[in-house]
């Protein structure tokens, strides 16, 4: 009876002396802020300090602890059933917005770490960690360092937590006895082998961050979850494995995550979790980015600096990894507007759609700002940041392929500018989609017998006329699209043997690409400048119910046309961009397919076609021709 009065007396002269950091320490810092859970995080260190052989499992406790601020969990109010059923439902819904109101979605439970976190939680974490680390024929190549990083942490992002390392050990015990037993393999090949019994995904709409057993269960979601899934199985097998990403594609309106895994050089070599494993192609490691981080769980901040001026995007924790990938540059450009250099830090927005996106960070003397290791082939501004608001710090510029930086500044002298008649190799550059569709007639809705009524056999023109040989008669038409060609056409009208226009309802493919409004009817609205985009790359189609049978003797058809041609009759603006936005520079109205200004040689511009009220792509003079970026 009198020994576990011994160990409690033990324990509590450990948390009451040798255990407790010093005053002021940072250690002590983190304590403090624990309050009422403080005890908890007292209980961890005491359990190491106890046994001189936990000595390494003291520091990694410690660790673990030192960088516990700013951690936690998101908790929703819905089941975890009603999640699951969210993300089955998602692809089919028409009204993605009434699925997550329905299922309370939009509103978690934050919980910090730091307040919740439970010693037996942590100290199983720690034990299941090093039982991993140290069972694996390339734990011994692990430096304590990475291990830290890249196996340690409890936690890959704002997941629930739970006892995700018994149960990878459970779920995946037969490839963790085989991984034991091979003395010869290595981390990266390791990753390899549990990669390839990994579930696929189902790149569908990502929600919060999920546990593992979430993701287990669901296999739903994008990169982030994908690499999310891969971090927990590896890390719980003792495989070094890190959280790789893009803020943001050059084209494509998000970024992109992905995996990497240090091999026994402390060289990281890249991989998708899920899908291709290392020294494998995917997008992460093919495709050209701007800037490339690694989450860390160690308190880093890329940019030190006050929170007012710093980013939400480098307010994390991270690690600037983009000079570990290819096509990379550093750059220095002049300063321009010294007024709102305030801090001695700036950042760097890349364009995508219309707006500048933050991307990177910089550095600033006297008259350069400096970027390390940007993408080439893309767009930037410098700016400033302050709560919340971007400010231009110089002109924008580009970098060609080759690195080298073209400064675009409306300062530079003006240059008659003359915008040409639709080309190949201008407004017609998607022309290609329509080879291979063909037109088909039915007497049913469900097109379950057709008949073609034409094939499109060459590259068309803007206009495109046919006659057909033997006129048809049907109550439908369609055009149906090749794969990959996203049903891409701009306007479809058909005449009966008089040269009337025949008129129908609308019927075609739902949807269309990102929900932007291309919709299948803007084949037959009558205006050459909207177009049909299908939702997806697959077989799509768009057609007329004539509500009765109709004798067709001619199809009109048009390309989808890029919108960068000029109409006649049509009224066009010409912008640039200057100080901190985009100033006028005229209008004019086109009276043919050319038109002519005078702006600045070497300056961003923009073509807006006022009439169609369509925004124009951006463009610049590179090597003395226009240069229509993205």
């Amino acid at each position: 009876m009198k020994r576990p009065y011994k160990i409690l007396l033990f324990s509590f002269l450990l948390l009451s002396s040798g255990c407790s950091p010093k005053k002021n320490s940072p250690l002590e810092e983190v304590l403090r802020l624990a309050g009422a859970n403080r005890h908890e995080l007292e209980r961890v260190i005491a359990h190491y300090k106890a046994d001189p052989a936990d000595s390494l499992k003291l520091k990694a406790a410690e660790f673990l602890i030192l960088n516990i601020p700013g951690k936690y969990s998101e908790y929703y109010e819905a089941l975890w059933e009603d999640v699951a059923t969210v993300n089955l439902r998602w692809s089919s819904s028409s009204d993605k917005s009434k699925v997550l109101d329905t299922y309370k979605l939009d509103n978690p439970v934050r919980k910090d770490d730091i307040n919740h976190i439970t010693a037996d939680y942590l100290i199983s974490n720690i034990d299941l960690a090093f039982q991993a680390w140290n069972d694996k024929p390339w734990g011994k190549y692990i430096s304590f360092d990475t291990f830290c990083e890249e196996i340690l942490p409890y936690r890959i992002g704002t997941e629930p937590l739970e006892n995700w390392r018994e149960k990878v050990l459970a779920s995946f015990a037969d490839i963790n006895n085989s991984l034991k037993e091979d003395s010869t393999i290595t981390a990266v090949e390791a990753c390899g082998k549990v990669n390839d019994v990994l579930p696929r995904f189902r790149l569908d709409k990502d929600f919060s961050n999920m546990s593992f057993t979430q993701l287990m269960a669901t296999t739903r979601g994008m990169c982030d979850s994908q690499a999310a899934l891969a971090a927990f199985v590896m890390r719980g097998l003792g495989i070094p494995v890190t959280i790789d990403f893009t803020p943001q594609w050059r084209n494509h309106p998000t970024g992109h995550s992905w995996n990497s895994v240090c091999d026994s050089a402390g060289q990281h070599i890249s991989f998708m979790g899920t899908e291709t494993n290392p020294h494998g192609s995917h997008q992460g490691n093919t495709l050209q980015k701007a800037k490339a981080y690694r989450k860390t769980y160690k308190h880093h901040r890329v940019v030190e600096t006050d929170e007012t001026h710093t980013p939400l995007l480098f307010q994390d924790n991270l690690y600037d990894i983009s000079s570990e990938h290819n096509n990379m540059t550093s750059v220095a450009i002049p300063v321009k507007y010294h007024p709102q250099i305030q801090t001695g830090k700036v950042f760097l927005a890349l364009f995508y759609d219309s707006e500048w996106r933050l991307t990177g960070h910089g550095e600033i003397d006297s008259d350069s700002i400096h970027f390390q290791h940007i993408g080439k082939d893309i767009l930037y501004l410098p700016i400033c940041y302050t709560d919340g608001d971007q400010t231009p710090a110089g002109d924008p510029f580009y970098i060609d392929a080759d690195g080298k930086t073209h400064i675009l500044s409306p300062d530079s002298l003006d240059s008659l500018m003359a915008f040409g008649s639709i080309t190949p190799g201008n407004d017609l550059s998607l022309s290609g989609r329509m080879v291979d569709a063909i037109f088909e007639s039915s007497e049913t809705p469900d097109f379950s017998k057709t008949r073609i009524v034409h094939e499109i056999t060459e590259t068309p023109k803007l206009y495109n006329k046919v006659k057909l040989k033997y006129p048809i008669a049907c109550r439908y038409i369609r055009y149906k699209a090749p794969e990959n060609s996203y049903c891409n056409v701009s306007e479809i009208t058909l005449y009966d043997l008089s040269g009337d226009k025949l008129e129908g309802i609308h019927i075609g493919s739902p949807g269309s690409y990102r929900d932007l409004g291309d919709t299948a009817d803007k084949a037959f609205d009558g205006d050459i400048t909207t177009f049909y985009d299908a939702a997806g790359p697959e077989e799509s189609w768009t057609g007329l119910d004539f509500g009765e049978d109709k004798k067709i003797a001619a199809i009109h058809y048009s390309p989808r046309l890029a919108n960068t041609g000029i109409y006649e009759g049509y009224e066009y603006e010409l912008f640039c961009w200057a100080d901190n936005g985009w100033k006028s520079i005229g209008k004019k109205v086109a009276t043919g397919q050319a038109i002519e200004f005078n702006a600045p040689r070497d300056a961003l511009l923009y073509l807006d076609n006022n009439t169609a009220k369509k925004k124009g792509k951006i463009f610049f003079i590179l090597n003395g021709g226009l240069f229509y970026y993205n």
